[in-house]
């Protein structure tokens, strides 16, 4: 090592330990180790830590001292609207019961009545400390009226704009409130912008209405209401949620999220949108992926794929204990398991003795799969339905980043994506059922890289493909000599549908009528109607979304 790597290494040491060590003498102890030749720069480093890191650590130190949860501000327009306004909000504060100011908004925004008629918005998505506040102070600036082609500059009142509310912020719980802005009704005297807003409470929601999606910069998940496409709730979880997953059990509805940067699983209570329980992870770390297996009518297991520790953790889902870990490939990314059997009785794909292989199978076992991104493979786990402990476990090579699975149980195929990749791989089951461990993969090519998300569509002979880049949901319908004994096979693609930007994760709804489709670029949810292709609603949610689930019935 050289002597500017030495020091280098030595000024790091330096800075976290000022950051961490509140005593001087450690401090000493410290710098008297650093060489004499180095003195000089490191008296400049030490400049910049004084400068700027005493504000840093004190910062740091009262931020960890005060309890804190969440608020989350939502705007919604009027459903009809026939006043054109626009205005630029520029800041928005929380006022506390004792009068603290505190300010809460995200960047400015440019708002416009018209446009925003029957949609909602995001203006606040923030940590504040535990306690009651009552008021929300909006700055706005640039209030306009436009009316028969002419625009008209309004007054804001000098004292503000505010919303009265009564809400209380507890550790580690978000609180949502919904604004509602009349438009028509926010010109006093002529000329004066008053916005008349209402705010509405928090009410329950039928769990099976609801969609949930994590926001990774958020430390939260959107709950969203798909009959009406508002965002109805905000639950906060871990550190940087990825991965989520539901309940099989209607009678016991879960929801499930993998929170990569806290190395736990929260679980919610769907019926009030709260979470219950924290599981922490003591086999694995950096949980990317969840899914959920049902090996018997009063059990379920969850499955978590770990990517800092290449293996699969498997938690009770009844004791919420991590019972096992199970060793996968390198970098697993993504996590499904096989559905219930009696799927298979929908099957109209399956021939007789591959509808029987695959049954017998079942009566012992049941697979999980898991998607290893930098080992270009797939772990085929066979459990033992029974014992529930792993079996046995298979490799399967694929081709250059698969980070995506879908399994499609009518078929008897587990589709995976290869990001790097231009073909899709397909892994034929009931060759596994019947024993085969090699020979099982065949590819459908020209399906085009990027995939991030597959849904299998078997009531229309369709494969759902969902691309980070250029950001679009790719229709292919599959030959069916792409499932018998040839490897590689062309399929047509039907048509490609626009989505949001950097699209990461998608879903369709249990009725088969929309796709869901998780944007990461722009915080965002598209709606797709199957039917015409097209998307027709998106909506806002929280930093850098994720993952997405809904129950599926």
């Amino acid at each position: 090592m050289s002597n500017d790597e030495r020091f280098y290494e030595k000024s790091q040491n330096l800075a976290n330990s000022f950051r961490l060590l509140a005593g001087g003498s450690k401090l000493y102890a410290l710098c008297s180790k650093l060489s004499a030749n180095s003195f000089l720069l490191y008296t400049l480093c030490s400049m910049l830590v004084f400068g700027v890191g005493c504000a840093s650590m004190k910062d740091y130190v009262t931020s960890s001292a005060i309890s804190e949860g969440q608020i989350s501000v939502y705007l919604k327009g009027a459903e009809k609207v026939s006043t054109d306004i626009a205005f630029e909000l520029q800041s928005v504060h929380i006022i506390a019961e004792d009068g603290t100011f505190r300010e809460i908004s995200l960047l400015p925004l440019k708002i416009n009545s018209i446009s925003l008629s029957d949609k909602q918005i995001i203006i606040c998505d923030k940590t504040i400390p535990e306690g009651r506040y009552r008021k929300l102070q909006f700055t706005v600036k640039d209030a306009v009226l436009k009316r028969e082609g002419r625009t008209a500059t309004l007054a804001v009142p000098s004292r503000g704009i505010s919303a009265d509310i009564d809400i209380t912020i507890r550790r580690n719980q978000n609180v949502p409130v919904f604004l509602t802005w009349n438009a028509d009704a926010s010109i006093n005297d002529g000329f004066e912008f008053s916005p008349s807003l209402s705010v509405k409470v928090q009410t329950p929601e039928l769990s099976s209405l609801l969609i949930y999606v994590t926001n990774e910069d958020s430390d939260n998940v959107s709950v969203i209401n798909r009959q009406s496409g508002d965002i109805v709730a905000n639950i906060m979880v871990g550190k940087k949620p990825r991965g989520i997953a539901v309940s099989q059990r209607k009678e016991k509805p879960k929801v499930y999220v993998a929170n990569s940067a806290s190395n736990s699983i929260s679980v919610i209570d769907p019926t009030v949108n709260k979470v219950e329980a924290e599981i922490p992870l003591r086999f694995g770390n950096t949980p990317e992926s969840i899914a959920v297996a049902k090996p018997a009518p009063d059990r379920e297991l969850l499955f978590i794929a770990n990517y800092g520790s290449d293996n699969v953790s498997v938690v009770d889902g009844s004791t919420y204990q991590e019972i096992d870990k199970i060793n996968a490939g390198n970098g697993p990314v993504y996590i499904a398991t096989d559905p219930p059997s009696d799927t298979l009785l929908q099957s109209r794909f399956l021939s007789f003795e591959d509808y029987n292989a695959l049954r017998n199978y079942r009566e012992r076992y049941f697979n999980v799969y898991v998607a290893n991104k930098n080992s270009r493979d797939i772990s085929l786990i066979r459990m033992d339905a029974q014992r529930l402990r792993a079996d046995k476990v298979i490799s399967l090579g694929v081709q250059w980043g698969p980070i995506t699975l879908a399994v499609d149980y009518q078929r008897g195929k587990v589709y995976a994506g290869n990001y790097n990749y231009e073909n899709l791989s397909v892994i034929d089951i009931v060759l596994v059922a019947k024993g085969f461990e090699s020979g099982v993969v065949s590819e459908i090519t020209n399906t085009g890289a990027k995939v991030t998300g597959i849904i299998p569509d078997p009531d229309l002979d369709r494969i759902y493909l969902l691309k980070e880049y250029p950001s679009e949901i790719t229709v292919i319908r599959p030959f069916s000599e792409a499932f018998g004994t040839v490897k590689t096979t062309m399929a047509p693609i039907v048509r490609n549908i626009p989505v949001g930007d950097s699209p990461k994760s998608f879903v369709m709804d249990p009725e088969g009528r929309k796709i869901y489709t998780v944007n990461r670029g722009d915080d965002s949810v598209s709606v797709i109607d199957k039917t015409t292709a097209t998307e027709e609603r998106v909506i806002p949610v929280g930093k850098r979304p994720y993952g997405i689930a809904m129950f599926p019935y």
